[in-house]
């Protein structure tokens, strides 16, 4: 019977920040705002870490020739803080004032949930990126070394 292989450092890495955002994201669906905001704050600084990681340990190691030089990793990652920052302004300012009624809270959840999607799909894409190129061109030991201690590795 073949087995599947076991998931690397990248895809643990990310499974775990998309389960971070996915809470968030159902809290937003619930239209629990307060706790989505805790969510999404959590998200955020496991997102930075995350983004400091990469940006220290593991791009430096890009080797020449890769499919992508370590600059699109580093323009995606600038990309992605952007648009979590912009994300966050507009969670933070559902929570702080909770909508008046039901229609204002529906739409505050569909508001959310369309600012989300941005960022998500950028997300999708640098994810992929990195797991169908750089979890494969780095050095095993240099992605141990810079995951070590990190939750989910």
């Amino acid at each position: 019977m073949p087995t599947t292989p076991a998931p690397g450092h990248f895809e643990r890495q990310h499974e775990r920040l998309d389960a971070l955002l996915l809470a968030h994201l159902l809290d937003v669906a619930g239209a629990d705002f307060v706790s989505a905001l805790q969510h999404l704050q959590q998200w955020h600084r496991s997102l930075q870490a995350h983004i400091a990681i990469e940006n220290s340990r593991l791009l430096p190691h890009v080797p020449e020739g890769a499919r992508w030089a370590a600059r699109v990793y580093l323009l995606e990652h600038e990309r992605i803080a952007l648009l979590a920052e912009e994300y966050i302004a507009r969670v933070q300012a559902v929570a702080r004032q909770a909508p008046p009624d039901e229609t204002a809270r529906r739409r505050a959840v569909l508001m959310l949930l369309d600012a989300a999607h941005a960022l998500r799909h950028v997300l999708e894409h640098h994810h992929e990126r990195e797991h169908t190129a750089l979890a494969h061109e780095l050095p095993e030991d240099v992605q141990e070394a810079a995951w070590r201690g990190v939750e989910g590795s």
